[in-house]
């Protein structure tokens, strides 16, 4: 932060929900210490692994790194992009370029499941949400603290962080998290803890205070800072308070300082750096704008993205496409999303904010890129993997927004980078069919481990041990396979329901009814040799149930 930051943290600050600075420390304290006491007694928090063997595999010499880098909401841009759009993508952000360019970049990477929860516990553990259990995303009508809202639990299914912490790794994890509820909340309450003043200036005694509870130890990361970044407060947006405040420059400020920690240490690590942006699209609408609490248009007044966005035939195509013939829920859901979050306008200005909102994380993606490369061998022995959690309709298909109740590619086709400068001396793409069910066996074979004597350490502290689904694309990622031999089809599931809960009440407290079933939905993707001469086209297969 820059010195403004030091200005606003003295003690003279305003009140958080009716309770002074002093007694929020206070409370803080004694909710840290009971859940400190219980951590302590799980049989899986912070054990020292010894490290595994390592086997070289051609220009992988050495036992690598992990840096993940994950994005919220980007989408791989889609075919009716305008030329103009995709200059200016590789004028601006200069993080992802930067990527790309010593990069394998997937062209056809999907996720497993949506929305944000079951995506995020889905590529976390590798595994999908009929395995895990966490099937709904809170914000909408659910809470975390609901009945029906399923987290993941700890010492069930193992977590890409168990993975290497059981195999040697010192794992860390800074950013947005949403898999388990690891918010700490206010005595009496159900609000969280912040971890930033009543005027989004981060307070370095709350952020101390969610790193020594270390709430992900039991899913095998340390140095988690809460809260989650979601719900109506503009100072848990990724960029949207006012004076563009938001969590995503504390992530870059928290991710920077532990690559420096980390490059200092012998041991081998994992990290997670997890951006919100650019998730604040969904704070777009007639009401937050009419409101003016966030800083939204005041976004897009100081970006430079192009007023030609989209290729006009092909969009208005999709903007105005007729639902009639589609799944009912798909309509049912354009109909309830004005109630269950906000009206919306179809316009420039909303589109024009989702790109604004990628150069803003880009920015910090390459912050945190730059301080990798600081320490040459450091960034030499670090792979680094860029992806996003899900896409988003920005009201194309019939005027659809969010990513809910579908399986088009805008929401499930999403950017997959795997980068490192000694293994990809320039820049390649590759239209292998690829999922998040694939990347933690990847890394895992990238890091030479042999994942049946990693599970059998995991057995020993978690129940629900299985095969992962996904494939080991380390190979191809060598040289060692080529494409054809790792294509294959993929799988995705979702039974999210977000207005569906406890809270189905519309901003001026009327109650609406949710979205019709069947709402439920599961799809196969597949590349077939069904094109002229028996050429590969790609497909794909969508039931919906309830």
């Amino acid at each position: 932060m820059s010195d403004l930051s030091d200005d606003l943290m003295d003690d003279d600050t305003p009140e958080f929900h009716g309770l002074s600075r002093r007694q929020l420390l206070a409370s803080a304290a004694a909710s840290a210490a009971g859940i400190a006491a219980l951590s302590s007694a799980s049989p899986a928090a912070a054990q020292d692994y010894p490290l595994m063997p390592f086997k070289s595999r051609g220009r992988l010499t050495k036992r690598p790194n992990f840096l993940v880098i994950m994005i919220d909401e980007q989408r791989q841009p889609v075919p009716f992009e305008s030329r103009a759009l995709g200059v200016w993508r590789k004028q601006n952000l200069k993080g992802q370029q930067a990527l790309m360019a010593n990069g394998t970049e997937f062209m056809n990477h999907q996720i497993m499941s949506s929305a944000c929860a079951p995506s995020r516990a889905s590529f976390w553990t590798g595994q999908y949400p009929s395995l895990h259990g966490v099937t709904q995303t809170t914000g909408a009508a659910k809470s975390a603290l609901e009945e029906d809202t399923y987290w993941l639990t700890p010492n069930t299914v193992p977590t890409m962080g168990n993975y290497f912490r059981a195999a040697g790794y010192e794992t860390w994890y800074r950013g947005k998290w949403h898999v388990s509820d690891a918010d700490l909340y206010i005595p009496g309450t159900n609000t969280p803890i912040p971890s930033y003043r009543a005027n989004g200036a981060p307070d370095l005694r709350l952020e101390k205070l969610y790193e020594e509870v270390n709430r992900l130890d039991s899913f095998g990361f340390n140095g988690w800072v809460g809260p989650e970044p979601h719900g109506a407060n503009p100072y848990d947006s990724g960029s949207s308070a006012p004076y563009f405040v938001g969590r995503d420059a504390t992530y870059e400020r928290l991710g920077v300082q532990t690559i420096k920690k980390l490059q200092r240490g012998r041991k081998p690590w994992l990290m997670v750096t997890s951006f919100v942006n650019p998730h604040d699209i969904v704070l777009w609408g007639r009401l937050s704008l009419l409101l003016n609490n966030m800083w939204l248009r005041q976004q897009n007044e100081r970006s430079n993205v192009p007023l030609e966005l989209f290729l006009d035939t092909m969009w208005s195509q999709l903007k105005d496409e007729n639902l009639i013939t589609k799944p009912r829920a798909q309509a049912s859901y354009r109909d309830t999303y004005a109630s269950a979050f906000q009206p919306n306008d179809n316009t420039h200005p909303y589109h024009q904010f989702y790109y604004a909102l990628q150069e803003t994380v880009d920015k910090h993606v390459a912050k945190i890129l730059q301080t990798l490369m600081s320490n040459r061998q450091s960034y030499r022995d670090t792979i680094v993997l860029y992806v996003s959690d899900h896409g988003d309709l920005l009201g194309s298909h019939g005027g659809l927004y969010q990513k809910w109740h579908n399986a088009y590619d805008s929401v499930l086709r999403v950017p997959l980078v795997v980068h490192n400068p000694i293994l990809f001396p320039k820049a390649e793409q590759t239209q292998v069919l690829t999922s998040h069910a694939d990347v933690l066996p990847t890394m895992l074979g990238l890091a030479g481990l042999n994942v049946d004597a990693v599970q059998r350490r995991l057995k020993l502290t978690h129940n629900e041990v299985h095969p992962l689904v996904g494939r080991d694309l380390s190979g191809f990622l060598l040289g060692e396979r080529k494409a054809e031999a790792v294509t294959g089809p993929v799988y995705f599931m979702t039974d999210d329901e977000p207005t569906r809960g406890d809270y189905q009440l519309d901003s001026f407290g009327r109650y609406y009814e949710s979205v019709v079933q069947p709402n439920h939905i599961e799809a196969v993707v597949a590349q077939l040799p069904t094109g002229a001469g028996g050429s590969m086209q790609q497909w794909k297969f969508a039931r919906y149930f309830d």
